[in-house]
């Protein structure tokens, strides 16, 4: 799971001082410039100057004196009733068939084998189910409003009392009641899909003399070794992602089913940085990976990478001190290729005079590797040993430092901000799923909006490929960006044209042999991709709120995040209303 330092900011801080707020207000402004200049235009050719400009001052007018205040939620409940009719009698349900379907008929592709089953069986049915909402929801919208237009039935209703804001949100509101109806639906069955396609547990293989370790029989291409303790309880080693209670009952040893894979974890986490092999402070180490996503400190020196946690709650962690580490290892010698490259952990206060004692561990990839020290610990006192209370000692003002660094000569250890973080009380993973789903929800509800004020104005089919171009740009405006910031090599979409043919590669360069044609074929593209990417700034970021991440790497959702997801969509509810009611009120004029 890669987290972006963004998503570490707290709602208030991406409201504020992020300039969330601000950006959505210039926003806003753009928007009412640009519409207002766009009606004067087309009412003058229309009208001509001055009765143009009178025509929008009195939709203008009417927005704020009339349609506004005199806006009934009755009548807006009305039309939402019979969008949702409208919506069941098309008969939409049958995309619960094809969900019902496709759940069916899922575990045939998903692999039993999978070094992490519940990692893949999240995030295939998450992805589905979100794909789906949004087909539904831009095929709920789009088609309404231009068939009642087709029909010259808009032509009555937009005469009074019906005002174009209440068609507009007793639409969006009758569309989202349906498809929620059945994201619901889908929310359940995928529950009860993951949970049953996971759960599983074993039988005793084997077990030691004195009966307090032991090996469990084989299911689903894995096994697992325990250890009890002397009171006949403990846990099964990690495998797959997952663990399991044993305990002896009687003479018997009792295997129970798995803990750990369906998790909501409430981590901690601190800001990261890096000091190279001499000490210094540096940005770390790239090892020649294509993603920088994670920066590498170097084995057996003074290179670290040191995690500073400040202000944290000595009441999470009363008895012991989690924390949990998902590094990655970087080998420039194979040697003993089956043992992990090592490295060490010391926790210590910030003016570095009171540390821990050495942590050691093995890396283990691709997987969370647990740890936790107790609140009472050896360590040392500006060089001396010494007991140390964490809190009191190291972690005042719950202000600390985490210093790792790799133990094995010529071996890296990779890391970024996320990849290490104190475990709090974890959170229950029935309402982060939930949470995964209000993402999906969050979604879907931005495409009905858009969709409903596309076909205000445009006929269905146009009203569907706008709506597409907001979804594609929005799942994949950050392929736009790398195009726009050279990122990704290869140039435009008319040096991707021209290429073709010329059988050229991406990373060589373009040669025509002639470099005015050379220059005004990148000329056009840069034209081209600086308007695509000022229309994709202005469209919401749709790749943004997908946190099934979240909820298949057992990290617990924020609530920060969650809240400004929310928002977000909310402001693009307002935009496209306020849209759709001039573009409505415009017809309303002309009829």
């Amino acid at each position: 799971m890669r987290l972006t330092p963004d998503q570490f900011w707290t709602y208030w801080e991406w409201l504020f001082e992020r300039g969330g707020l601000l950006g959505g207000f210039l926003l806003a402004l753009i928007l009412a410039v640009l519409g207002f200049i766009a009606g004067f235009l087309i009412a003058t050719i229309k009208y001509g100057p001055a009765e143009g400009f009178l025509q929008v001052a009195k939709i203008l007018g009417e927005f704020f004196t009339v349609d506004l205040p005199k806006m009934s939620i009755r009548r807006i409940f009305a039309i939402a009733k019979l969008s949702f009719k409208e919506a069941i009698r098309n008969r939409i349900l049958i995309v619960v068939a094809v969900f019902v379907v496709a759940i069916m008929f899922a575990g045939w592709f998903l692999d039993p084998k999978a070094s992490n089953p519940a990692q893949l069986y999240i995030p295939t049915v998450l992805t589905f189910t979100n794909w789906l909402m949004l087909l539904m929801g831009l095929f709920l919208s789009t088609f309404s409003i231009p068939r009642d237009i087709a029909n010259r039935v808009m032509y009555t209703i937009v005469t009074k009392p019906v005002r174009p804001t209440e068609i507009f949100l007793g639409r969006v509101l009758g569309f989202v009641a349906v498809a929620t109806m059945n994201l619901v639906i889908f929310g359940v069955m995928s529950y009860f899909f993951i949970v049953r396609g996971l759960s599983h547990t074993h039988d005793l293989e084997s077990l030691q003399n004195d009966g307090l370790a032991g090996e469990t029989t084989s299911v689903r291409f894995h096994s697992h070794s325990f250890t009890l303790n002397e009171d006949g309880v403990g846990t099964t080693n990690m495998v797959k992602g997952h663990r399991h209670i044993v305990r002896k009952v009687g003479d018997k040893v009792v295997v129970s089913e798995q803990v750990d894979d369906l998790t909501a974890r409430n981590p901690v986490y601190g800001t990261l940085r890096f000091t190279g092999r001499d000490g210094e402070e540096n940005t770390g180490y790239n090892v020649g990976y294509m993603s920088e996503y994670q920066k590498y400190i170097e084995g057996d020196t003074l290179s670290s990478a040191i995690w500073k946690f400040e202000n944290v709650d000595p009441k999470l962690f009363p008895d012991v001190l989690n924390f949990d580490m998902t590094l990655s290892a970087f080998r420039t010698y194979k040697g003993d290729i089956e043992t992990p490259v090592g490295g060490v952990v010391i926790f210590r206060s910030l003016d570095g005079e009171v540390e821990s004692d050495r942590i050691p561990f093995r890396v283990k990839e691709f997987q969370i590797d647990q740890h936790s020290i107790p609140l009472k610990l050896k360590g040392f006192r500006k060089g001396e040993p010494a007991d140390l209370d964490f809190f009191t000692d190291i972690a005042q003002n719950g202000s600390f430092e985490v210093v790792v660094r790799c133990r094995d000569r010529g071996q890296y250890l990779g890391m970024a901000a996320a990849d290490l973080y104190l475990r709090a009380s974890e959170g229950t993973f029935v309402w982060n799923f939930i949470k995964g789903y209000i993402s999906i929800w969050l979604q879907m509800f931005i495409v009905v909006c858009f969709g409903v004020m596309f076909s205000t104005f445009l006929s269905g089919p146009v009203a569907v490929i706008a709506t597409i171009s907001v979804i594609v740009l929005g799942m994949f405006g950050w392929f736009i960006d790398n195009l726009t910031t050279g990122k990704i090599s290869g140039g435009g979409p008319v040096e991707a044209l021209v290429r073709l043919p010329l059988q050229s590669g991406s990373e060589t360069q373009l040669d025509l042999g002639n470099e005015m044609i050379e220059g005004a074929i990148k000329g056009v593209d840069r034209g081209l991709l600086f308007s695509v990417s000022t229309l994709k700034s202005a469209l919401p970021n749709l790749y943004d709120l997908e946190t099934s991440d979240f909820i298949a790497y057992g990290v617990n959702l924020f609530d920060g995040l969650l809240a400004r997801h929310l928002t977000i969509a909310f402001g693009y509810f307002l935009m496209t209303s306020v849209i759709a009611y001039f573009f409505l009120k415009t017809r309303e004029m002309a009829g």
